[in-house]
């Protein structure tokens, strides 16, 4: 007979090396992702409030420019004595007077170029009637040669 040999397997020992990681390591690395999140979304924030910053500070400037001419012109129309600019009242009146003038100018021109504009339109209606008179005319000519 054949001998049969039975060998068992022991596991072979393997050493058994200690932790040296810190018990804390994993709590670390759960909270790690929200930190990490929290500040990006603080840098986020920041670089979004610095661009309408940088889009709105000169709108705000131009809204002041605007505040401090209203100003000047309150305290321009406050004073209506002695202006910024001295006129010598001849000046003034011969400057009123070309004003009336120019209006009174402007209304005629206004009033010139409506007549103008008018009679244009009367114009053109009467060349029209005067066309479509004599379509018909020559319409009715065709109808009695044909007849």
């Amino acid at each position: 007979m054949a001998e049969l040999e039975i060998t068992t397997m022991t596991p072979t020992p393997t050493a058994t090396i200690p932790p040296s990681i810190s018990p804390y390591w994993g709590w670390f690395t759960s909270v790690f992702w929200v930190i990490l999140l929290i500040i990006i979304l603080v840098i986020v924030y920041y670089m979004i409030k610095e661009i309408r910053l940088w889009r709105n500070t000169p709108k705000l400037a131009e809204i002041d420019l605007e505040k401090e001419k209203l100003n000047l012109m309150k305290a321009e129309m406050a004073q209506r004595g002695t202006p910024f600019f001295r006129v010598s009242p001849e000046q003034m009146a011969e400057i009123r007077t070309l004003d009336e003038e120019n209006a009174a100018l402007a209304t005629d021109i206004f009033a010139k170029h409506s007549a103008v504009d008018k009679r244009i339109e009367r114009l053109e209606n009467k060349v029209t009637i005067t066309k479509l008179d004599r379509m018909v005319e020559k319409i009715k000519d065709e109808e009695k040669k044909l007849r």
